[in-house]
């Protein structure tokens, strides 16, 4: 399965702001190479949303499945 090639390594709560269409910033490694993404983590519907990322941002096969396992949803 696609999940079990990435890891989480950091996820950095940020807080909601008016100014951008994130509230967090995921560190994770998959086939051991580091790669950054910015989600939206909501805890009370307990999903996370995926939004349009940034140039130097990536969201890889699999990292959705990943990130939700690793906060729980």
């Amino acid at each position: 399965m696609a999940t079990s090639k990435i890891t989480i390594d950091t996820v950095n709560y940020l807080g909601h702001s008016d100014d951008r269409n994130f509230n967090a910033k995921v560190l994770y490694k998959k086939h051991g190479k580091l790669h950054l993404a910015h989600v939206d983590i909501d805890f009370f519907n307990k999903r996370v949303y995926i939004p349009k990322q940034a140039k130097e941002c990536k969201v890889l096969s699999g990292f959705e499945l990943a990130i939700n396992k690793h906060n729980g949803f």
